[in-house]
């Protein structure tokens, strides 16, 4: 397929642009760090890549206690505020916000079209909730958990992701969901979904085989506390945080080792056994609470992944944040449970990660950095400012997420309808790298690995089904399957397909879900394969089924044409200078060739790679 040199612009597969760090993030004499402060970041990237020219200034409806709070903030401190996004962008936002995939070109123009003032209210209550919405958020929650198929076995895998799937569909209360994962009981994980959360974190001998009991305990700990409470204590399973982490956490610099095992000793009777009897599998697990070997957590125990213990006995649970014991006689788990879903910090720690999912950085950030010594300004130790943006708003979306009755599909809504959510990631006013705290214009990110796939899938309607290892489930698009690893393991992908699909994924930073998180860093790499890759070659061919081979057999003008592809790919119009290059196109070519390099141009623009 022949290409032409681009009169509508150059391609450009935007790279993340770097800011520098709020001073007002760190003490002062704090060293340089590698990386800008996230919402600086994605303020210089959405600085850069925002359309021209910049979004006229007009007023913005407050529609909820967020806006008061932080539209409020802006309007107090005299910062310029972005307008609300045009109907067509807030489409596009809020589908892929919910559903990980972007609407039809027809569905977004008969939402354009609709007149009804509350249209926007109603959109989010029927995407949130939805089939979409519950894949896209299954799918969040096994990447965010690290769910591997080499951890707890294809099987296992398969089973926790339906049972995620079914809490969410279920709108099951997320302190209860969270409080079925930390004390599940199972014979095997094959069999019982939410065993799978924690057995994931075993960690073994030397001999790959026994394994180590307050090594795992450990683990198990510091991942529920980055997940479910906001703070990473991995620092502190190997020290005490005085003179390590002074430049880094407040809070930390005060907690000891000591504090750390007796958190991690509400593991301390959790038994997890490798289930090698029965099937010869490596990655099948019992847990239980009935390990008549030991006694609780020891402080002798010996470690393959952490620097050595010392002491001697047993240590006793202890929540770290306040020091609250277990009940006598109930279950250590069950109290760990109850403790740690009916502290403040759950909620802040849950509302502040979908904040962020949602807004492109957090309240807090890091997401698992909070800094319990900064959150009130008070308070504040020397040489540290507050680290909410906005703590009362923090606070008010918590207390609004607990009243709710944890209720994660009221907090999507909460979110989604805000007029806050809603701003443009156009500008009316020159952009300040103070403003990036605000939150005062829409922040645009590059599309997850499985976002952009998907959306060539929904574009072009063309996909290739991909099977479910174990299942006869044959799923369209990649937040359907359950997990990166379906791709190697396919019974419907070809050899070439395989090997196609894995590196286009990877190279957009799809997480493998053993060691590393998803990416949205930008690439040459990516920039090449928008443009060469078999994938998107093949896309954009006008196939037998495809969009595009519809709109030819229906006989669509020229200008049709190009209005149709538009709103299919990019969910809103050309303007005069794009119609005109694409109609000189179609004249050039013919509509079947030059509709094909539309499609391949429209898939390497940034509208369509980036979410606005």
């Amino acid at each position: 397929m022949r290409r032409w040199k681009l009169p509508l612009g150059a391609i450009l597969l935007a790279l993340p642009c770097l800011g520098q760090t709020s001073s007002g993030d760190l003490p002062p004499g704090h060293p340089p760090t590698d990386s800008a402060d996230r919402r600086q970041q994605l303020a210089a990237q959405t600085e850069s890549h925002a359309q021209a020219p910049p979004a006229a200034a007009g007023p913005v409806r407050r529609v909820n206690f967020i806006d008061d709070h932080l539209l409020g903030k802006i309007e107090r401190d005299g910062i310029p505020l972005a307008p609300l996004a045009d109907d067509a962008t807030f489409f596009r936002r809020v589908h892929l916000d919910m559903t990980g995939r972007i609407p039809t070109g027809a569905e977004a123009r008969a939402f354009v079209a609709d007149s009804d003032p509350d249209k926007r209210s109603t959109l989010v209550d029927r995407l949130v909730g939805s089939v979409d919405w519950r894949d896209r958020w299954t799918y969040w929650h096994l990447d965010l958990w690290r769910t591997s198929q080499n951890r707890v076995g294809w099987a296992g895998r398969n089973l926790f992701h339906d049972y995620v799937a079914d809490a969410l569909l279920l709108n099951q209360p997320y302190d209860e969901f969270v409080r079925e994962l930390l004390t599940s009981e199972a014979r095997s994980n094959w069999y019982v979904g939410p065993a799978s959360y924690l057995v994931r974190w075993a960690v073994f001998a030397d001999n790959c085989t026994e394994i180590m009991h307050e090594d795992t305990a450990d683990e198990m700990t510091v991942m529920i506390f980055q997940h479910f409470m906001g703070v990473n204590l991995q620092c502190i399973s190997c020290h005490d945080g005085a003179n390590h982490l002074e430049q880094v956490n407040a809070w930390l610099t005060e907690r000891k080792r000591e504090e750390f095992w007796a958190q991690a000793a509400f593991f301390g009777n959790t038994r997890v056994m490798r289930r090698v009897e029965l099937r010869n599998t490596q990655d099948e697990y019992l847990i239980d609470d009935k390990d008549a070997d030991r006694d609780g957590y020891s402080r002798a125990a010996p470690s393959t992944v952490r620097v050595a213990r010392q002491g001697a006995g047993q240590v006793p649970p202890a929540f770290i944040l306040g020091g609250e014991q277990p009940r006598p006689g109930k279950p250590l788990r069950s109290e760990l449970g109850r403790i740690l879903t009916s502290h403040p910090q759950f909620a802040r720690a849950v509302v502040n990660r979908f904040w962020a999912e949602f807004m492109g950085a957090g309240i807090v950030e890091p997401l698992d950095g909070f800094d319990f010594s900064r959150m009130d300004a008070e308070k504040l130790p020397d040489g540290w400012d507050v680290q909410p943006t906005h703590p009362a708003l923090l606070d008010a979306l918590a207390q609004d997420f607990v009243a709710s009755g944890h209720d994660l599909q009221h907090l999507h809504k909460r979110i989604a309808k805000s007029a806050a959510y809603q701003l443009s990631a156009s500008f009316p006013a020159e952009w300040k790298p103070d403003y990036a705290r605000y939150f005062a214009r829409k922040f645009m990110r590059r599309l997850t690995a499985e976002q952009v796939y998907d959306a060539m899938v929904k574009a072009t309607d063309l996909h290739t089904p991909i099977q479910i290892p174990l299942t006869d489930k044959r799923v369209r698009y990649l937040v359907q399957t359950r997990g990166p690893a379906d791709l190697r393991r396919s019974a419907t992908l070809g050899p070439q397909l395989k090997q196609d699909l894995q590196f286009f994924t990877e190279s957009f930073g799809q997480a493998n879900r053993e060691f590393n998180e998803p990416s949205r860093g930008g690439s040459i790499i990516q920039a090449a394969l928008m443009m060469n890759s078999n994938l998107v070659k093949e896309k954009s061919g006008a196939s037998s089924g495809s969009y595009l081979a519809g709109l030819l057999e229906a006989g669509a003008s020229g200008e049709q044409l190009v209005d149709a592809l538009y709103w299919q790919f990019l969910t809103r119009a050309p303007d005069e200078h794009e119609l005109s290059a694409s109609l000189d196109l179609l004249s050039e070519r013919g509509p079947t060739a030059g509709g094909e390099d539309l499609q391949w141009i429209l898939m390497n623009k940034l509208d369509f790679l980036f979410h606005r």
